[in-house]
């Protein structure tokens, strides 16, 4: 039974769990490093209605090339 443990006496991880061990303690390094800045649930997905600028701004913006 001594393949059953690791050298410090701790159970060993069999290798699915060694590999979701080593991506959980990737996302955290990316994370610390950059941040979770991305909201759970983006704008276009909560069912608001569009808040956008009316026809008249769109024609006031337009350039004069466009004439």
């Amino acid at each position: 039974m001594t393949g059953d443990r690791d050298d410090n006496g701790k159970p060993s991880m069999s290798s699915s769990d060694d590999a979701a061990a080593r991506r959980a303690a990737r996302r955290a390094k990316l994370d610390s490093v950059f941040g979770d800045d991305l909201p759970e649930i983006t704008k276009d997905e909560c069912g608001e209605d569009h808040k956008g600028h009316s026809q008249d701004w769109f024609e006031a913006q337009r350039p004069p090339h466009y004439e």
